[in-house]
């Protein structure tokens, strides 16, 4: 099942994503109202959704819920960390993204005046649906996955800080990280850590490519990471982090006008060109 938040006009609704019949379904309620009971039941919505709409006629959106948080595994694909020249970690790494930073499907990515390298980012992201992480099985609160380009800025990321690295402000720029189309829901990936293609290119040329299960820690020790610390909550994001290829390996950086295509296997492709340079 595909999900995707729209926007009709001024009004927004989760939906239901029939490609088939070029619709989308309205499912009735608030997202936390339905989506724990997906995660127990694939077909709890029978009898919760209205009349179809065509696609055309409404705006898919970030399927992030108002109020959900942001959150990103880095340091997670080892020939990434290689081609960074940084060490392997011995426990996840996850850091917070600021919600601002999310854009939708076709969405414009800003190009931020305080950067002058702008890079991209391919990533798989769970999606939270379950109101709480059962500690003795992660997976059963994932609700699905999407796609995610966390967009970095890498001269802000490195430069000198006596924290080491500027994670807030290489990642949670105003309008950069695109996420979409939709939601998979977790029963049609499979159970257990997943095994996808993934890839991005730049104006059709590819620049990233590996596999999802080649995450040095997978989606389950991740979300138990997060709820030890903060906890993780019904529509919350985790970007799970991104495979070698990045603009900062060859100083092939995004520039303005730029198609960037991030597709991941049975989920599928989120398209978004880079804005103009801000001054």
């Amino acid at each position: 099942m595909k999900l995707a938040r729209c926007r009709d006009g001024q009004t927004y609704f989760w939906a239901i994503v029939d490609l088939g019949d070029n619709s989308v379904v309205p499912i009735s309620g608030g997202f936390r109202d339905w989506a724990p009971a997906l995660c127990a039941d694939p077909d709890a919505l029978d009898g919760a959704t209205g009349d179809p709409v065509p696609i055309g006629s409404v705006t898919m959106v970030a399927p992030l819920e108002p109020g959900g948080a942001v959150y990103a595994g880095g340091a997670n694909y080892g020939k990434h960390l290689d081609e960074l020249g940084l060490d392997h970690p011995t426990s996840p790494t996850v850091f917070l993204k600021a919600a601002s930073s999310v854009i939708g499907p076709d969405e414009q990515i800003r190009y931020p005046e305080v950067t002058n390298c702008l890079d991209y980012e391919v990533e798989l992201v769970a999606v939270m649906g379950a109101t709480a992480l059962d500690e003795d099985d992660p997976w059963a609160g994932v609700l699905g996955f999407t796609v995610g380009n966390d967009v970095s800025a890498r001269d802000l990321q490195f430069a000198k800080s006596v924290t080491g690295m500027d994670v807030f402000s290489a990642k949670s720029l105003k309008y950069t990280s695109p996420v979409g189309p939709w939601i998979v829901t977790r029963d049609e990936i499979g159970l257990g850590q997943p095994d996808l293609e993934m890839s991005l290119s730049v104006n059709g040329e590819v620049r990233q490519h590996a596999r999802t299960s080649e995450m040095v820690w997978d989606i389950a020790a991740l979300l138990s990471y997060l709820d030890s610390r903060s906890g993780i909550a019904c529509g919350d994001l985790l970007f799970t982090g991104s495979p070698a290829g990045i603009g900062h390996a060859t100083g092939r950086y995004l520039e303005p006008g730029d198609v960037v295509a991030a597709t991941i296997e049975r989920i599928g492709t989120l398209h978004n060109t880079v804005g103009p340079r801000r001054r």
